[in-house]
């Protein structure tokens, strides 16, 4: 043998494989899509499921904007929380089912004006004016189960107050039992009652009238609106958003305290279950002499109803500014759920275009998630932003954690003018983001010192400025690994057990055990080193974002290196 070729090739061989290194490094560090690096979403079009009383207009210059639809509040009336509806916008021959498209009207005569909110309202004045609804079963007026919370709405203006024209009622007579519910106008006033609704923990019936308010005036614009809360029990009248009458139906007649169940049917005394009500026809404008306009019932109890600015009641001016949309309403537009690249994305800058006319505004939210949400998810909060919005990605959510994820959704709000005659424009949306990629594979892994039953690994140290740590797998077939190491004596792996420039870690049985303790999953088994058993080895890199989580960034293995643990020679 030759000792100087033996040395030329071996001096050869580590030359050209730190050429390599440096090689991958670049290509790495320069070919790679820089972390830095941010990418724009452009919106200008979106579907008309996005759009919530709001429509999309082809501008002067051909571009796309989206402005409030000029049309009544129904449009706005969300069909997962809406039982029925008129809207009152034509005449009663053409109404064969309400504007919900539940329910099937028996009969339907009115007189219909071109005055209310949208394109019109019912006029009631003969004695036989007055719209019958069947009570299907399935639907809320036809339930004999837990009528749970709901919210019965209306605007109305009264022509006469010498009468006791019914507004609404629904009144059945199962059993010889009066039960139901009637609205009708009695002494200048909107009274309620309710007869044998409520049922008791004994099992009893429980009826309960509403009365109080201020007098009326004739010829003037009202909304009404009758709410039940089945969480706490709260049973309220509103007339134009105040609270003219309230009690709680619950046994203490405070709030929570055993709340009474609101039915139309009645609970079996031998088995507990619901059972079959007469199915009534309910009844709008009986032997009443006025307009009626926007009746609606809801799942929903009027605070939610107006938190969710799904009912327009603030502020009802009358009939000067009736034809147009009421200036409380907004135009809403709810974008997609969008997919981003990866966990931990941020959103570095949002911006939209906008058109502001006299009087209206535009107000945005956003809200974002490494957890997947569908659009109607209401788990994951909103939060307001301004145009032009940066550092979003900075700034903290209430659960503590950065405004960062996978899943992005944004919201906006069109305010019209205070008259209801103007909308601001809203055009494309502009939303820039950076992906958070993972670290670069660990390089030059290779095996170091090993003896009885312990092996020394070593691998260049990882340059990212928000590394994390590395992940050890190991077990006794390649590509198959049977345990995870990421921590020593107590402490993560990471660039701290440095020497020189290489990470440099010794595993041993003890580290195996204390990893293997802190699995927590029990799935991985974790063998044993043992002398003259050929290991098999990769490493990879993870960064700080919620470690310990699957919403972490971890880089692929690196390449596989084997080892042997052996205690050596026995003659020293």
């Amino acid at each position: 043998m030759n000792p100087e070729g033996i040395y030329a090739d071996n001096v050869f061989m580590k030359t050209t494989r730190v050429k390599l290194i440096i090689i991958l490094l670049f290509i790495t560090q320069f070919l790679a899509p820089s972390r830095n690096a941010s990418d724009v979403m452009v919106i200008t079009d979106l579907p008309a499921s996005s759009l919530h009383n709001a429509v999309k207009r082809i501008m002067p210059d051909g571009t796309t904007g989206y402005v409030i639809k000029d049309i009544n509040y129904s449009e706005n009336a969300d069909p997962f929380s809406t039982d029925i509806l008129f809207k009152f916008d034509k005449e009663s021959e053409r109404y064969v089912k309400d504007d919900s498209g539940k329910y099937n009207i028996y009969s339907a005569n009115y007189q219909f004006l071109k005055e209310g909110v949208g394109n019109g309202c019912a006029s009631f004045f003969k004695s036989d004016h007055g719209i019958k609804i069947n009570s299907s079963e399935g639907l809320w007026l036809g339930s004999v189960e837990d009528l749970g919370s709901f919210n019965i709405e209306f605007r109305f203006k009264a022509a006469e107050f010498n009468n006791s024209g019914i507004l609404f009622s629904r009144l059945g007579y199962f059993s010889g039992v009066k039960k139901g519910l009637e609205i009708k106008l009695k002494d200048r006033r909107i009274s309620v009652y309710m007869y044998n609704m409520f049922r008791k923990p004994d099992g009893t019936l429980k009826g309960v009238s509403l009365a109080r308010g201020a007098a009326l005036n004739k010829g003037e614009w009202y909304h009404f609106s009758l709410s039940f809360d089945r969480g706490t029990g709260k049973l309220a009248k509103y007339i134009n958003d105040n609270e003219e009458d309230v009690v709680y139906m619950t046994s203490s007649g405070g709030a929570f305290s055993d709340v009474y169940t609101p039915l139309f049917g009645y609970i079996d005394s031998e088995d507990g279950s619901s059972r079959g009500t007469d199915l009534p026809l309910a009844v709008i404008g009986k032997s009443y002499s006025g307009l009626i306009d926007e009746f609606r019932i809801s799942y929903m109890h009027y605070k939610d109803l107006k938190d969710s600015r799904d009912v327009a009641i603030q502020k009802y001016k009358g009939s000067e500014y009736a034809g147009r949309v009421p200036y409380n309403r907004e135009g809403v537009i709810t974008s997609p759920v969008k997919e981003l690249p990866s966990t931990g994305t941020s959103i570095t800058d949002f911006t939209w275009d906008e058109i502001i006319n006299p009087g209206t505004f535009i107000w945005m939210e956003m809200r974002v998630s490494d957890r997947f949400f569908s659009e109607r998810d209401s788990s994951v909060k909103w939060y307001k932003i301004k145009p032009g919005q940066r550092r979003i990605s900075m700034m903290r959510g209430d659960d503590g954690d950065y405004l960062r994820g996978k899943y992005f959704q944004w919201r906006a709000h069109l305010a019209a003018s205070p008259e209801g005659d103007r909308s601001p424009v809203m055009k494309k949306v502009v939303v820039k983001y950076k992906a958070d990629h993972p670290p670069i594979v660990p390089l030059g892994f290779e095996a170091g010192e090993t003896g009885d039953r312990y092996i020394t690994l070593k691998w260049k140290r990882n340059v990212e400025a928000d590394l994390g740590g590395y992940k050890i797998y190991y077990g006794t077939k390649k590509g198959k690994y049977d345990g995870i190491i990421t921590a020593i004596n107590g402490r993560k792996i990471d660039n701290q057990m440095i020497q020189g420039n290489y990470v440099t870690v010794r595993i041993d049985n003890a580290v195996i055990e204390e990893n293997k303790q802190l699995d927590g999953r029990n799935v991985l088994v974790y063998p044993s080193l043992e002398n003259t058993v050929l290991y098999y080895f990769s490493v990879t890199s993870y960064d700080t974002y919620k470690e310990n989580t699957v919403y972490n960034h971890e880089s692929e293995l690196s390449s596989v290196i084997q080892a042997r643990p052996f205690a050596g020679s026995d003659i020293r």
